[in-house]
């Protein structure tokens, strides 16, 4: 009697939903798999020159004519939370559900327990961390070039709205990835112009689903330049303070996350797709 109930448990334990444990230690697995694809040396190398670009940027406009501070804020601000993240971001995010097509390992992914949210949840904190640590990479260059007054407090503020950047726009591109997984770049580059830059220009009450109304309020406010706006700039940025702000990108990621989850959950590729 024991010894059926015993094998009972471990037939269904396959087929039915796994440990929580079992979950995280999945995620884990595909996270720590995609960052070791990302240690390629093309990719590496690709890494470093997004790294430079930034810093590269600066050192030009620096040898044209002195900047100051306010100036060199608002360049770094451009090159690297709002530009390079979104570029990271594009190549590491992008492929979710695409590689996986291309390499036929599709069906081994739909058949393991949780395989799906794994690998979504998986990918997204590889693309996290790959373009996060490749941002503060730039983010040191260009400071060491721009040599800017209080250049700690410039690092901790930065370090944060690129750990925002990184998170809300990994979870914004995940959605068009698992909706049209072979046209999914494009996709989220269009999602990208259209949400994040053309949207994010809309007046405040308008664009309140942005990332990057977020990113400029935060911006604004640690930098004490609301006083200091013209009052027609006031309209692009938000009047709540910083934890508002960071809460509301957490909310936001939440929402997009279940969104593409429940997507990649129904979606059925057919065979002439994944081959």
């Amino acid at each position: 009697m024991t010894d059926s109930r015993q094998t009972a448990d471990a037939y269904d334990l396959p087929h039915g939903r796994p440990p929580e444990g079992n979950n995280f230690a999945a995620i884990r697995a595909v996270t720590g798999f995609q960052l070791n694809r990302l240690m390629t040396k093309p990719r590496i190398a690709m890494g470093l020159v997004g790294a430079l670009f930034p810093a590269a940027v600066m050192f030009a406009v620096i040898r044209t004519a002195p900047i100051n501070r306010d100036m060199t804020v608002a360049m770094i601000y451009a090159l690297i939370p709002e530009a390079l993240c979104v570029l990271g971001l594009l190549v590491t995010m992008c492929p979710v559900v695409a590689d996986e097509l291309e390499r036929g390992t599709w069906i081994h992914v739909t058949v393991r327990p949780g395989g799906r949210q794994s690998l979504l949840l998986g990918t997204f904190a590889a693309a996290v961390i790959w373009t996060g640590g490749v941002s503060l990479v730039s983010l040191m260059l260009t400071l060491l070039i721009a040599q800017p007054t209080q250049p700690i407090g410039l690092v901790v503020m930065f370090t944060v709205l690129i750990g925002i950047s990184c998170i809300g726009r990994a979870a914004l591109f995940a959605v068009p990835a698992v909706i049209l997984p072979k046209r999914a770049l494009i996709a989220s580059v269009g999602v990208a112009l259209v949400v994040e830059y053309f949207a994010g220009l809309l007046p405040a009450v308008v664009n309140q689903v942005t990332v990057s109304l977020r990113l400029r309020s935060l911006l604004v406010e640690w930098m004490a330049w609301r006083k200091d706006l013209p009052i027609e700039m006031t309209l692009f940025v938000d009047d709540y303070s910083a934890p508002v702000q960071i809460a509301a990108v957490c909310i936001l990621v939440c929402i997009l996350l279940t969104t593409a989850g429940f997507i990649l959950n129904r979606r059925q590729f057919p065979p002439s797709v994944e081959n």
